[in-house]
């Protein structure tokens, strides 16, 4: 049966009592004005990797190893959420890891400032 959503009211402590900064991808360091830096970092990741469109957001489509990412902009937080799909927990683990680092190299591209 499900369940109704939890309610959140702080999105960011949220994120960290429930451990889900590593499913994220990549944080902004700044959080003023972030959607704006999100539309470029996602313009410019289009530019690095074969996508799909979806709203808002890009899909990259791997051959080796297979698989599926989607990079989209966090709705209520600072930075690009990465999710990964490869079938197999390495294939998944190795496409987080390559596509998170394409979130970042654009985002430092952009001098975004980057929290870890």
């Amino acid at each position: 049966m499900p369940k109704p959503r939890e309610k959140k009211d702080n999105h960011l402590l949220h994120a960290d009592a429930v451990d889900s900064r590593g499913k994220s991808g990549v944080w902004f360091g700044e959080r003023e004005e972030f959607k704006s830096a999100q539309a470029e970092v996602i313009d410019a990741i289009k530019e690095k990797i074969d996508w799909v469109p979806i709203e808002n957001a890009v899909m990259a489509v791997s051959i080796d190893p297979p698989g599926i990412v989607v990079m989209a902009p966090n709705p209520s937080l600072p930075g690009i959420i990465v999710l990964a799909d490869g079938a197999t927990p390495e294939n998944t683990e190795h496409l987080k890891q390559h596509y998170t680092e394409v979130v970042r190299g654009v985002v430092e591209g952009k001098e975004i400032p980057v929290q870890d």
